[in-house]
Order: structure tokens, then C-alpha cells, then sequence
């Protein structure tokens, strides 16, 4: 069970808020060299993990009992097998540069613009275990996302999640598309070896990559882009260069995840598979 080393003087908190903007029974005073068990852990906005206790602590006004709480990161060390172990999906990279480009509703779908059906095809085609790639070599289609792209636009535009989850449908993949996960429902989702084709803050119209890993050791989430290269949490790209298994440092993450506009996490959650329930939770 990982143990968690209190470094300084901090609170445990109900929620991500400064100390003094809490109650007294929505924090727990913990001082530093104390130390305590947690049964489950993740990164969280603001430097904040999220920790749940293997043992409820009385709060500061001495009688509410809390057990699922946020930490400020810097104040706690917390160690064990599962505080440095890795997740890392072997998902194979598709780029979104030099799909074909196909009309519909006279509306050119130029590849500049497939980064979301582009990180669908990776998501599926994982999932189903290259069932696109060889659809395509097939039909003579120059690559999976030819195979995927014909089913969306059935339904709508690349840009309309709706129509992407339609399309998995027929994929024989359950799934709907979030706008508010927390850290904790994108690893959990890993864990259960299922990436997350998630949405990122972009200039104005957004940017869907999907994440493929977790290293809680380097403080990274493993990202495959399909656009190439971004330069942190900039506008600025290094165009249809590697792409793969890019590492985004939290800080990256809090500022074009979890922080857009009001609304935080926008990623999709697969429920099911040929049938197969993923056990992955609905309504998040």
C-alpha cells in the first residue's frame, strides 16, 4: 500500500481551494515527517494530487471524518511500487498530415483539420487490434484512417464528436465524449489499457491527441499528437515531426486540459467492446 510522507506543514483538503478558503471541516492540519497510507492516488490541477485514504482523519473542527482529500504535490512525497509505476500503451502512431481529403456537404475535410478522426482511428485500431489496417490494405486504402474517416462522415463533420461516436458504434465501440474528467478517470482509464482521445486547448477551435501513458516518476503524461511536436502548452508546433509518445509535464496539462474555459478533461471514455464491457464508469 503506498505511504505518503508529509514534507512541510500543509493541509489535506476536501477540495482544490486555498487552505483559508476552506471550513474547518473541510481540512485536515498535517505536520511535517507524519506519515499516512493512501489506497489510491493521481496528479490533479493546481500542483494538487488527489489522495483517499486507507484510514479517515478527523478534520481541523475535530469531529468531521475525512477520506478522500487534495494535497498541494510539493508538501507530500508519496512512495511504493504504484507511486513510480509507469503506464505506457503500445498504441501505434498515425499522423493526420497526408490523409486523404474527402467532401461532404460540400466541406472539403482537409488534413490540417482530422486531428479528430485521426486519434479515433488510433484509439480503435488499438482496441480492435489493427482491424483498420487490414480493412484498408483490404479495400487497396492507403491507410486505416481511410477505412474510419468513410464511417464518420455518415454521421457529420470530423470536428463532431457525436458523429465520432457514432461511427466507433459501428465499430462495434461503446463510448461517449466528456468535458469534465478529472486526472483519476484518465488513469483509470489506462489502467484498463484503454487510451483517451482527448481534447486540447488550441488556438480557437481545439485540438484532439489521445493519451497513451502516465510516468508518475518523471511527473509526465505520454501524448500521441497526430499534428507533430508542440512546444509545451504554446501554439507552436514543430509540424509532422515524431508526435509519439510525446511527454507533457503537468504543468503542460493544467493549462491545456484541465484549465478551458470553465470546463476541464475533455477526453473519451470507451464503455465497451464487441460487447465486452470495459467496466470504465458512464456520466463523467
Amino acid at each position: 500500500m503506498p505511504k505518503a510522507t508529509v514534507e512541510a506543514n500543509t493541509f489535506l483538503k476536501k477540495r482544490v481551494l486555498g487552505a483559508s478558503d476552506l471550513t474547518d471541516s473541510e481540512k485536515i492540519l498535517v505536520t511535517k515527517g507524519s506519515t499516512f497510507y493512501v489506497t489510491e492516488f493521481s496528479p490533479d490541477r493546481n500542483q494538487h494530487l488527489f489522495l483517499k485514504l486507507a484510514s479517515p482523519m478527523t478534520a481541523k473542527d475535530g469531529k468531521t471524518k475525512l477520506e478522500a482529500v487534495y494535497a498541494y504535490d510539493p508538501h507530500i512525497r508519496v512512495e511504493g511500487e504504484e507511486a513510480t509505476q509507469a503506464v505506457k500503451l503500445n498504441v501505434p502512431y498515425a499522423s493526420q498530415l497526408g490523409n486523404e481529403e474527402i467532401a461532404r456537404a460540400g466541406e472539403i475535410w482537409y488534413d490540417w483539420r482530422q486531428c479528430n478522426t485521426t486519434s479515433n482511428t488510433m484509439l480503435a485500431n488499438y482496441l480492435l487490434k489493427g482491424e483498420l489496417t487490414n480493412r484498408a490494405k483490404e479495400q487497396g486504402l492507403p491507410e486505416p484512417e481511410s477505412i474510419y474517416m468513410r464511417l464518420v462522415a455518415k454521421y457529420g463533420d470530423t470536428t463532431d464528436h457525436d458523429a465520432q461516436t457514432r461511427a466507433l458504434k459501428d465499430l462495434g465501440i461503446e463510448s461517449y465524449f466528456s468535458y469534465t474528467l478529472s486526472s483519476k478517470d484518465v488513469l483509470l482509464s489506462l489502467k484498463a489499457n484503454i487510451p483517451v482521445a482527448a481534447g486540447f486547448a488550441y488556438k480557437y477551435d481545439g485540438h484532439i491527441c489521445i493519451i497513451v501513458g502516465h510516468d508518475p516518476a518523471k511527473k509526465v503524461w505520454l501524448v500521441h499528437d497526430p499534428y507533430g511536436i508542440r512546444h509545451g502548452a504554446s501554439d507552436n508546433y514543430d509540424i509532422g515531426i515524431g508526435g509519439a509518445f510525446d511527454p507533457y509535464t503537468y504543468d503542460t496539462m493544467q493549462r491545456i486540459f484541465w484549465d478551458q474555459g470553465g470546463e476541464a478533461g475533455w477526453g473519451r471514455i470507451v464503455t465497451s467492446i464487441k460487447g465486452k464491457p470495459t467496466g470504465l464508469p458512464t456520466g463523467l
